[in-house]
């Protein structure tokens, strides 16, 4: 039996992008680099679909899997991309969706992509899994929970990827697959183990303190790529035309542009604010970013009203919370 216990989540960094892309005019110099690394963030994610649906077919243990899990240690986070805590033996996955060639050099500890007869560095997966083994041990210890026996893998997404290595290191080696050859490699790292050292139900109770203290990565979007928050379009988006901004008239949004009327244009925009500048809005943040007149304030205090959001604080002080509206 399997059980993905915790699924990916939407990241919230490629939710801030799409914000930013919508919101930032064309011509900004910032764009080209943040387009780049959400086509990336995206590449990534479809790795992470393929990984899950191979994984998805197992059928040798009782399998629990935990995705995008990120704890904290000593001061520090780390995140696992997947694990997989079985009786016998627990499995670290990072998972690559990377198009061409990949080189592991293990005579200098590095990992080098080759596509377009291009070579790009990049970060080492076999010292970071083995980095994240030991963080989680330590973490399970300090959390009095029960020991794992671990095991690594790296799973490359597509199965065109070309996978060469530079220096000897068999062991490093039998570790790295295709995703579709996944499940071979974990039933023969599994026959390594045939004795049970966990039950299932302490299984389950590490997989609740896990989750418990899953803290999730919410990134200052403007730290990240050093932009002006003031760089950012205001107004609610056309769903049609993808004009910015629409007009409130009448008690629905309209499109100067195209003419198109809309009663929820508002929500996408309101969940851009909140991946842009967080979850907290008073009335005057809600009527400057949605474009409400200022001779319009009352009508804009109604509107917010309406959305029936948790709020702190009297009524001109009041903060609401836009988190029930962006996650309905």
């Amino acid at each position: 039996m399997i059980l993905f216990y915790k699924n990916r989540d939407i990241p919230f960094k490629l939710k801030a992008e799409e914000a930013l892309i919508r919101r930032l005019h064309k011509n900004h110099l910032k764009l080209p680099i943040i387009e780049e690394e959400y086509r990336k963030r995206l590449a990534g994610i479809r790795g992470e679909k393929e990984l899950d649906y191979q994984l998805s077919h197992l059928t040798d243990h009782n399998y629990l899997i935990l995705n995008d899990l990120r704890l904290q240690q000593n001061g520090h986070f780390f995140q696992i991309d997947s694990l997989l805590i079985s009786p016998p033996v627990s499995f670290i996955i990072d998972s690559k969706n990377i198009a061409g060639i990949i080189v592991f050099d293990h005579e200098f500890s590095q990992c080098v992509r080759i596509f377009n007869e291009k070579e790009e560095g990049i970060r080492d997966p076999f010292s970071q899994v083995q980095r994240h083994i030991s963080l989680l041990s330590k973490w399970l210890n300090e959390h009095k929970l029960p020991t794992l026996k671990m095991e690594y893998l790296v799973a490359i997404s597509r199965s065109s990827t070309i996978i060469k290595s530079k220096g000897s290191n068999p062991y490093n080696n039998f570790r790295v697959v295709h995703a579709d050859h996944i499940l071979s490699r974990i039933s023969e790292l599994e026959k390594r183990y045939p004795k049970e050292i966990i039950t299932t139900k302490e299984i389950k109770r590490i997989a609740k303190q896990l989750v418990k203290f899953h803290v999730p990565f919410k990134p200052n979007i403007f730290e990240t790529y050093s932009i002006d928050p003031n760089d950012v379009k205001k107004g609610v988006q056309c769903p049609q035309c993808m004009t910015i901004p629409m007009q409130k008239v009448h008690g629905s949004w309209y499109c100067p542009a195209c003419h198109t009327s809309s009663k929820i244009a508002h929500i996408p925009a309101l969940s851009d604010f909140y991946f842009l500048y967080g979850h907290n809005i008073t009335l005057s943040q809600f009527s400057d970013f949605l474009l409400f007149p200022i001779s319009n304030r009352k009508s804009a205090s109604s509107f917010l009203i309406s959305l029936s959001l948790p709020y702190v604080g009297s009524k001109k002080g009041r903060v609401y919370d836009l988190t029930p509206l962006i996650e309905r």
